[in-house]
C-alpha cells in the first residue's frame, strides 16, 4: 500500500520549465529536499507505486504521459527532454 504521507500533492505548482516541474514532483513524492536531473527515479528509492501517483500528478499538465514513459526514461533529464518534444 502508497504511503500517502508521501504522495506528490495534487495542488502542486505544474507551471514552468518542464526539469523544474518534474524534478519538484519527484523530490516530493521521494521526500527529498532536491532531485538530481540525471539520477535514476528508481534508483533514488522509487517503487513501482511511487511512479503511478507521480504520473498522476504530472497528467495535469501532460495529459498523454503513460507509466512507462517514466520506464523508459528513468531521469529527470530524459522524460523533461522527452515531454518538451511532445
Amino acid at each position: 500500500m502508497t504511503d500517502l504521507t508521501s504522495v506528490p500533492r495534487p495542488d502542486a505548482d505544474l507551471d514552468g520549465d518542464p526539469t523544474e516541474v518534474i524534478a519538484a514532483v519527484w523530490a516530493g513524492a521521494l521526500e527529498l529536499d532536491t532531485v538530481d536531473p540525471e539520477a535514476g527515479f528508481f534508483d533514488l528509492g522509487a517503487t513501482s507505486a511511487t511512479v503511478v501517483e507521480v504520473v498522476r500528478v504530472l497528467r495535469r499538465r501532460w495529459p498523454g504521459l503513460k507509466v512507462v514513459d517514466v520506464f523508459s526514461r528513468p531521469t529527470v533529464a530524459q522524460l523533461a527532454a522527452f515531454l518538451a518534444d511532445g
